[in-house]
């Protein structure tokens, strides 16, 4: 007893010290991170849903899918939703999504889920799309004219962009509020398109939905192994140059796994309280 006594109190002093320390860095951490260069996250994520494919089988026969008029070979209806569950009302935003070259888009649409109002296309978007169509029209007929007509390849650029890229402007996007972007998109090869998107916004990130929860399931399970390694090399050295040490420290690290444990249990009492009243 005299000897864990002694012990405690040559390591007590050190060991408050730098708890002490550490704790006082981590909150001038936290709080640089979070106040002085913070960053909202929108949260988004993509539903698929196919609509019709062709093909040519042996068994089934030979299934065509047409899209007014036009033979088409995968389409594919995609829904982005958008989720601010932030305390910040943002203004003047900018969504950019695309997809990938083997597809196209054919239609999109927007829209507030609490209220159902539109959110249009980006009016500078907008004017350069019809701009696009309106010489489209006129290469056409002069193609139709002229068997040795060649589309212009600043043109041919310009259809390839508007046929893979949309942008959609939002005068607000307040907080707890949902928003949601359809997109009909074509795919050449017969597959589900490749899609993006993102925010132009100072102070705004797009993260994956589910990527949230996999981050803190990563940042758990790495909290709890980096602080057992950790323990596990200060009780060594504490061991060798404490001998008499290694029966408390031995208990210390049961009381800490047993507090982990403890902690836990109380966290999940407290989400399924609030969960149940809510």
């Amino acid at each position: 007893m005299e000897n864990i006594t002694l012990f405690l109190k040559d390591i007590a002093p050190t060991t408050i010290s730098l708890i002490f320390t550490g704790l006082v860095s981590l909150a001038l951490g936290i709080y640089f991170e979070k106040f002085k260069n913070r960053l909202t996250f929108i949260k988004y994520n993509f539903l698929f849903q196919p609509l019709a494919t062709s093909n040519q089988n042996e068994y089934w026969g030979n299934i065509e899918v047409y899209y007014n008029g036009l033979k088409t070979n995968h389409l594919n209806f995609i829904t982005a939703i958008l989720n601010n569950d932030s305390n910040i009302d943002f203004q003047d935003i900018f969504v950019d999504i695309w997809v990938d070259k083997d597809s196209f888009i054919k239609g999109q649409n927007g829209y507030y889920v609490d209220s159902g109002k539109r959110i249009f296309l980006d009016a500078n978007h907008y004017d350069r799309l019809v701009e696009v169509v309106e010489r489209n029209k006129i290469d056409m007929e002069q193609r139709n004219q002229d068997p040795n007509y060649t589309t212009p390849l600043q043109l041919q650029n310009d259809i390839n962009y508007f046929q893979t890229n949309s942008k959609f402007y939002l005068p607000v996007f307040n907080r707890n509020s949902e928003i949601r972007f359809n997109i009909l998109a074509e795919n050449n090869n017969g597959k589900q398109p490749i899609i993006g998107i993102d925010i132009k916004h100072k102070g705004l990130k797009l993260i994956i939905e589910n990527d949230k929860y996999d981050e803190e399931k990563k940042l758990g399970i790495g909290m709890i192994a980096y602080g057992a390694i950790f323990f596990i090399m200060t009780a060594i050295l504490l061991s060798i140059n404490f001998p008499y040490a290694l029966k408390p420290l031995i208990i210390l690290g049961i009381v800490g796994i047993f507090n982990l444990v403890l902690g836990l249990f109380i966290y999940r009492l407290i989400q399924f309280i609030k969960n149940y009243l809510k």
